[in-house]
């Protein structure tokens, strides 16, 4: 039963519930958890741990972040199955509420036109949520550098800025009013391109939390194709993705890939002209 309950919490979160299951289901103690983390050569506080297993902090550093892919191996929990539940780094400033836990990602597709230049114009995105408790009110999307949010429908745009790293730039889509327990909603946004982000050979999406369904396609609109095509993936969202597989581009000058039950990471598509 108790490892039920920790398989259905590291999906749902959040994230303090799920790190509060996974300790008492392995049976250790904080100070125990702590010793441990210690003999890795990890230096984080005991009150740290203990902040974050109540919801009054959580990790965003990247110290911290390294601290938790530690800790999710001394409780034996799959890579990243925590991280996954932090949501993207909060924007500067004014703490964003409600937390990114109290939201389910059903779905997230994107499409993005290369045009016959061979330059990226656009991007559009559909995500579908669900509120898992009563009171979320928004959910924050990330982009890598050059990437910038130009339309919403069925939210708005709230804040922008810089994450913590200072190498992303995380915005929010801000619902009509918050959501009852179990409610849906489906936002759209679309996203431009600017500087060196127009000539690149590749579209990466950021997902900071898990996503049942990823999809990600690709339109060229020359009449030149790409001779290669490959589905790239890192489980950081903060490294450069490498390839995984190749894909193929159809006749409709597309290529795709979709994920089911997809991970936290940054994963999509990259490709080659001649």
């Amino acid at each position: 039963m108790a490892d039920r309950e920790l398989v259905e919490v590291l999906r749902s979160g959040p994230f303090e519930h799920a790190l509060r299951v996974a300790i008492r289901t392995r049976g250790l103690s904080l100070d125990r958890i702590h010793a441990r983390l210690s003999e890795r050569g990890v230096r984080i506080s005991l009150s740290s741990l203990s902040y974050w297993q109540r919801g009054r902090s959580r990790p965003e550093r990247a110290a911290s972040l390294a601290a938790l892919r530690e800790l999710e191996a001394i409780l034996a929990l799959p890579p990243y199955s925590l991280i996954g539940l932090l949501g993207p780094p909060r924007p500067r400033g004014r703490r964003t509420d409600p937390s990114p836990g109290l939201i389910t990602v059903l779905s997230q597709h994107e499409q993005v036109v290369v045009s016959a230049d061979r330059k990226r114009r656009l991007a559009r995105a559909r995500i579908v949520l669900r509120a898992t408790a009563a009171g979320a009110d928004r959910c924050v999307v990330a982009h890598p550098p050059g990437i910038r949010l130009l339309r919403t429908d069925c939210c708005r745009p709230g804040r922008s800025g810089p994450d913590e790293t200072g190498t992303r730039t995380l915005d929010e889509l801000i619902f009509d009013r918050p959501l009852a327990a179990g409610e849906t909603r489906i936002l759209e946004y679309s996203t431009g391109f600017s500087g060196g982000a127009l000539d690149a050979d590749h579209h990466v999406r950021l997902l900071h939390v898990p996503v049942q369904q990823h999809v990600v396609q690709v339109r060229f609109e020359g009449p030149a194709l790409p001779v290669r095509c490959f589905h790239t993936w890192s489980p950081d969202p903060w490294a450069e993705p490498g390839d995984t597989g190749e894909l193929h581009v159809d006749a409709y000058g597309t290529v795709h890939l979709i994920d089911a039950d997809a991970r936290p990471g940054a994963r999509g598509i990259r490709w080659e002209w001649v």
